[in-house]
């Protein structure tokens, strides 16, 4: 197939390289025009007049993954833009071969359960932040203008050069709210699943949450943490004063339906993900 991958960051380079490796024709656009990778990538920037002019020179293209992100963009219509208008942007400057057709990668964000709730694909949306609702807006718009569009909603990612739960186990003060769910997705999942999904002989599900086998509280992956590194067990305060600012939504994934389709999760738990991680921390 024919690929073009909007964004080629944490993610998208992945994806690229792991569809480049599969024999597609993949191209990624961003920027500044450059990767690294060996792939080729073109410049290209969703918010600016005449922006995309590089995609002219690409040649009848299969499909769209929308990897693109709007952080950095200070201003919140920029910011809105990127997600909601972007994709867009992009599929009207392309030639197709046959329908348009486009993924974009999501976020579990869109779901705004507080008390560890199961969510799956039949949850109804209910954001809880502002990144949310742009999130819930940005799949909306890709469905009105893609022939045929997935939407693959992803909890939270990891892999080398993001480690955020590491650094949060290893910090000296207190932890807060020991009993949040934590869901995570390796970023070689994603780009292994992306693939899995374009090799098949199936239509690309039109939604799917992205998330591996097991969510765990924090407490739970914080002492594993500390125990593999031989550390102290940490300190929660639950009467911190700012206990209220890390309430950001509890909820447990439950990704029963991309099981089922058959691809082997490489890091199937945290376990298997973070420690390769901790010795590079």
């Amino acid at each position: 197939m024919r690929i073009l991958v909007a964004g080629t960051g944490f993610t998208g380079s992945r994806i690229l390289h792991q569809l480049m490796s599969s024999g597609h024709e993949v191209w990624g656009l961003n920027r500044q025009g450059r990767c690294e990778g060996g792939f080729p990538v073109l410049p290209g920037d969703v918010l600016a007049e005449k922006g995309l002019a590089s995609l002219s020179v690409l040649p009848e293209m299969d499909l769209l993954i929308s990897t693109l992100s709007g952080t950095g963009q200070q201003d919140p219509a920029a910011y809105r833009s990127v997600y909601v208008d972007g994709p867009r942007r992009i599929m009207d400057q392309l030639r197709w071969r046959a329908e348009r057709e486009a993924w974009m990668l999501g976020s579990t964000g869109v779901y705004g359960m507080r008390d560890g709730a199961w969510v799956d694909e039949e949850t109804e949306v209910e954001p809880m932040h502002r990144n949310g609702e742009v999130q819930v807006a940005a799949e909306e718009a890709l469905r009105n203008a893609a022939d045929r569009c997935s939407i693959l909603r992803l909890s939270g990612l990891y892999g080398p050069g993001r480690t955020r739960l590491i650094r949060q186990a290893l910090r000296k003060r207190p932890y807060l709210k020991a009993e949040i769910w934590s869901n995570q997705i390796h970023a070689d999942d994603v780009a292994g699943l992306v693939t899995f999904l374009v090799d098949r002989d199936a239509a690309a599900p039109e939604l799917l949450l992205v998330s591996d086998k097991e969510p765990a509280q924090r407490q739970e992956i914080f002492s594993w943490i500390r125990q593999e590194m031989n550390l102290l067990e940490g300190v929660y305060d639950e009467d911190h004063s700012l206990r209220a600012g890390a309430d950001r939504g509890n909820k447990r994934i439950n990704s029963q339906k991309m099981q089922a389709l058959g691809y082997p999760l490489r890091y199937p738990t945290f376990r298997q993900g973070l420690k390769p991680l901790l010795n590079v921390e």
